[in-house]
C-alpha cells in the first residue's frame, strides 16, 4: 500500500483557514488533484470532510475522527487514527491511499507517507492552518516537478513538486 499526501501551500506552508475553505483558486491544480485522486480511497478529518460534503464521487472518503458516535454521509468510512485508515483503504482492495487534509492529518500521516505531491504556491496568502515541515529532510527526494505560470485562470504560478520516501528509513504504512 502506497500512503501519498496530496497539498497544495504557499510559501509559508499554508494550507487554509480554520474557518474553512481554501485561500486560492488554481483550477490546473484542481484537475492535477481530481486526477491523482480518482477510484481511490481518501483520507479527511473531520472539518475537511465537511466541507467537501457530496464532492467525493468515486473516491471512498475515509474521516478521520476522535469522535466515536460521528457517523459520516457519502459512503464515507470513520477511522479514528492513520493506521486504521490504512486498513480500510486495505480492505477495499486499492493499492493507494490519498491523504487530502487537514493540517493535524496531514502531521499524522507524514510518518506513514510514501510519497509527497506538493504544490507550491509563489505566494504568501493569510491561513492559520498549516503544512507540516517536511523541507530539509533527507528521507524525501524530488522525482519530479512542472512549473505552471500565472496566466487568466492561475492566480500564481506554482510548481506541482513529487517527492518520495529515500530507501533510508521506511513508512510504517507502506507495503515496500
Amino acid at each position: 500500500m502506497t500512503v501519498s499526501l496530496i497539498a497544495a501551500l504557499d510559501r509559508n506552508r499554508v494550507i487554509g483557514s480554520r474557518s474553512g475553505g481554501l485561500p486560492w483558486r488554481l483550477p490546473r491544480d484542481g484537475k492535477h488533484f481530481r486526477r491523482c485522486t480518482a477510484g481511490k480511497p481518501v483520507v479527511v478529518g473531520r472539518r475537511t470532510f465537511e466541507e467537501m460534503r457530496g464532492w467525493f464521487g468515486d473516491r471512498l472518503p475515509i474521516v478521520l475522527t476522535r469522535n466515536r458516535d460521528y457517523v459520516a454521509s457519502d459512503g464515507a468510512q470513520t477511522a479514528p487514527g492513520i493506521p486504521e485508515a490504512i486498513a480500510v483503504a486495505r480492505a477495499s482492495g486499492s493499492d493507494e491511499l490519498w491523504v487530502c487534509g487537514g493540517g493535524e492529518v496531514y502531521a499524522a500521516a507524514l510518518p506513514y507517507a510514501d510519497r509527497l505531491v506538493l504544490t507550491l504556491i509563489d505566494a504568501e496568502v493569510p491561513g492559520d492552518v498549516f503544512f507540516p515541515p517536511y523541507a530539509g529532510d533527507p528521507a524525501w527526494v524530488e522525482t519530479g516537478c512542472v512549473f505552471y505560470p500565472a496566466d487568466e485562470e492561475q492566480a500564481w504560478p506554482f510548481r506541482i513538486v513529487t517527492l518520495e520516501r529515500d530507501g533510508g528509513e521506511p513508512s510504517t504504512g507502506g507495503d515496500r
